[in-house]
């Protein structure tokens, strides 16, 4: 991600609707599968620790982050958040089998992450029986240059092809939904009229983040709110983004 994103993602995720909506599906996520105030959880592809921060007040204070951008560590200090390191997915500096869980939210597709390394040290620093939880983007064609340029992200998933990819290690998919069906018209829409127009901005590239009026930020919270409260009984077909949990197993 480029560096002057992360003061953005600093600013806007703790107030912004798909932030706010995304932990809490996560945090969700944690405790159907068992995860408790003693468990060893590990953010890999923190970003500014926001999340790291949430786990630990609301789940396990055993909570540690990882992110491979020395500009994200200077946030992490003004979250005054202990264990973390700045590292790639690809070669994580953890002991084998050193965590109950390991989350990745938007990481997967990151320009410098290479699908099959990351997914085969996640493996290896979770215990047995323990759960990787992953985010990524949905469909390719959701793809927008000037955002993706920005975060340095260059690729977009289906639950196929996401498949294929944890397939690669010795993983169980527990289960593998699609996130914000909600709101994924005006999503597409938003993306695709970008698209149409061609535009990007001069200079260094810029991502879609930014603060909303508080209205619509709201709307948007609560809309997926509701599509929360559905995850636990249903996998959801669509969305722009896709929610995968699976478990280890041993070869």
């Amino acid at each position: 991600m480029e560096s002057h994103e992360y003061q953005t993602l600093f600013e806007v995720e703790t107030s912004h609707w798909w932030f706010r909506a995304l932990r809490r599906v996560l945090l969700d996520t944690c405790r159907r599968l068992g995860l408790d105030r003693s468990s060893k959880i590990l953010d890999a592809g923190c970003g500014t620790g926001k999340f790291v921060q949430v786990l630990r007040r609301d789940l396990s204070p055993h909570t540690s982050g990882l992110d491979c951008a020395p500009a994200a560590a200077p946030y992490w200090a003004q979250r005054q958040l202990p264990s973390m390191c700045v590292a790639s997915v690809n070669a994580m500096p953890f002991l084998d089998e050193s965590f109950d869980a390991v989350v990745g939210i938007d990481v997967l597709e990151c320009d410098g992450v290479d699908e099959a390394q990351a997914s085969r040290e996640c493996w290896r620093v979770l215990r047995k029986g323990g759960y990787l939880i992953l985010v990524v983007p949905a469909y390719n064609w959701l793809m927008s240059p000037e955002h993706h340029r920005a975060v340095h992200a260059s690729r977009r998933y289906t639950r196929r092809r996401l498949s294929q990819v944890l397939a690669r290690t010795q993983m169980r998919v527990v289960r593998m939904s699609h996130l914000f069906q909600t709101v994924f018209v005006p999503i597409a829409g938003y993306r695709l009229w970008h698209r149409w127009r061609g535009w990007e901005a001069n200079g260094a590239p810029r991502s879609e983040l930014h603060r909303m009026a508080g209205p619509v930020n709201e709307l948007l919270f609560h809309a997926v709110d509701w599509e929360r409260r559905l995850l636990p009984f249903v996998d959801l077909p669509f969305g722009s983004s896709i929610l995968a949990v699976v478990q280890k197993q041993e070869p």
